[in-house]
């Protein structure tokens, strides 16, 4: 198994594309990664947005894990969401993808992405996670999502990790990044608290978010399922990482288009991403159907407004 590998730059929150069976589309999800990885830093799978992982069952998880793992072959990191409604639930699901991943000798980077208010309260979460590493052989990403924590309608519960108890959870070697959605006020304040590990990394988990302030590490992708060589190209300049480009006399009025670009999709699918973006892949023959687990709510638009907005500007 390997924890090194930590990477900078783009993170594709990646769609789980099912058949109309409710069973994991192989062949679509190869046509996708194939699509993807080229662009991609590292891919997220099972994601508690994009890759519907709160409607996945621990059979689904795995033959996602078995299948993306065989395709992706340790060409960039895996970020797999591990969080259920218990720790039991949690301890459960990594026991058996540290399984799948031994017996068959997958060599690539995995991290464990692990929302930890989903299913446990700030008290004791220290401990929770000394314990927790202990018992694994894989480093951790925490994910930081109070929009995640609203869903479980429980009006008491905080919807974010308190600084102080994040700032002693950076002393943990095995957690190893954090992916942050919130206030500009509380990312400042998390960067802050992380400032002894200068190995740790945070990302943003809002693409707004990173168009307009962009963090040091990267960004959480949706719109990448539709868009990777497009938010692969913004994101590395946001960093920094494009430096024989910054020479080209037209570099910065690019980026801008492209980062005009980027919203101008945000604004089409952010109404309702899984589905949308999915029917888009779907429209572009990506994917062989748009079919969504039960935790996506409905939607009845049957135009191809995503589709036909990609084609139209030639996205890749």
């Amino acid at each position: 198994m390997m924890a090194e590998g930590l990477p900078k730059g783009l993170i594709v929150d990646l769609i789980t594309p099912l058949n109309d069976k409710g069973g994991i589309d192989s062949q679509g999800l190869d046509t996708l990664l194939k699509k993807i990885l080229p662009y991609a830093d590292a891919i997220l799978l099972a994601g508690p947005q994009m890759g519907e992982g709160r409607g996945l069952g621990l059979k689904l998880k795995i033959d996602l894990l078995e299948k993306a793992a065989t395709f992706i072959q340790g060409k960039v990191p895996i970020f797999f969401w591990i969080s259920e409604d218990s720790v039991k639930g949690t301890r459960d699901v990594i026991a058996h993808l540290e399984a799948l991943l031994e017996s068959s000798s997958y060599n690539g980077a995995v991290f464990w992405l692990d929302s930890p208010l989903f299913y446990h309260s700030n008290r004791g979460l220290y401990n929770h996670y000394q314990d927790l590493t202990l018992n694994t052989g894989y480093p951790f990403v925490l994910y930081n999502d109070p929009g995640l924590i609203r869903l479980l309608d429980r009006p008491l519960k905080r919807g974010n990790i308190r600084t102080n108890i994040l700032k002693d959870l950076g002393k943990i070697d095995k957690i190893k990044a954090l992916i942050f959605r919130g206030s500009l006020t509380r990312a400042n304040n998390y960067q802050r608290a992380l400032n002894t590990r200068a190995d740790l990394r945070v990302y943003d988990g809002d693409e707004v978010g990173f168009l307009e302030h962009p963090s040091l590490s990267g960004v959480l992708s949706i719109g990448a399922n539709i868009a990777p060589g497009i938010w692969s190209k913004v994101t590395r300049a946001s960093l920094g990482m494009l430096k024989e480009d910054r020479e080209r006399p037209d570099y910065l009025n690019q980026i801008w288009e492209m980062g005009k670009l980027l919203r101008d999709l945000i604004q089409i699918y952010s109404r309702n991403p899984v589905w949308i973006i999915k029917k888009a892949l779907f429209d572009l023959k990506i994917i062989g159907s748009p079919a969504c687990t039960n935790v996506t709510e409905g939607f009845q638009e049957k135009d191809s407004v995503l589709a036909d907005f990609i084609s139209r500007h030639n996205i890749v």
